[in-house]
């Protein structure tokens, strides 16, 4: 009877140990079910268009062209399906997905251009003013 009793409590044991191991394995699937790419996180507000704003669409920058004071920023958005960067010498978006954007300030009077870097084509300027 020992060996019987014996055999049922490593039987019971290794039952709890599987379902032990069977929760864990469900929360971390749940857990990282629930995280972002890390490339960009999600916007929870679509961003403000303002007067320094470029919007990326059809390819192209609108306006092309920006003028903005020393210490002043522009925002870039990107409206196309596809994902589109600014980039410059001293500056670079990364890739931007729909509807997400990316702002930079400039401190120096100057003129910036950029370009996207999937798509040379694309070509803006910001000029900086004191």
């Amino acid at each position: 009877m020992k060996s019987i009793s014996s055999t049922g409590v490593v039987t019971m044991k290794k039952n709890k140990t599987w379902i032990l191991i069977m929760v864990i394995v469900l929360l971390l699937a749940i857990l990282t079910g629930c995280q972002t790419t890390g490339e960009n996180p999600p916007l929870e507000e679509e961003p403000e268009v303002g007067e320094n704003t470029v919007l990326i669409e059809n390819y192209k920058y609108a306006p092309a062209e920006i003028t903005i004071q020393v210490g002043e920023s522009v925002t870039w958005i990107n409206k196309d399906a596809v994902r589109h960067t600014a980039t410059g010498d001293d500056f670079d978006s990364g890739l931007l997905g729909k509807d997400e954007s990316f702002t930079q300030v400039f401190d120096k009077a100057g003129t910036y251009a950029y370009i996207c870097t999937p798509h040379p084509y694309m070509k803006g300027t910001v000029i900086v003013t004191e």
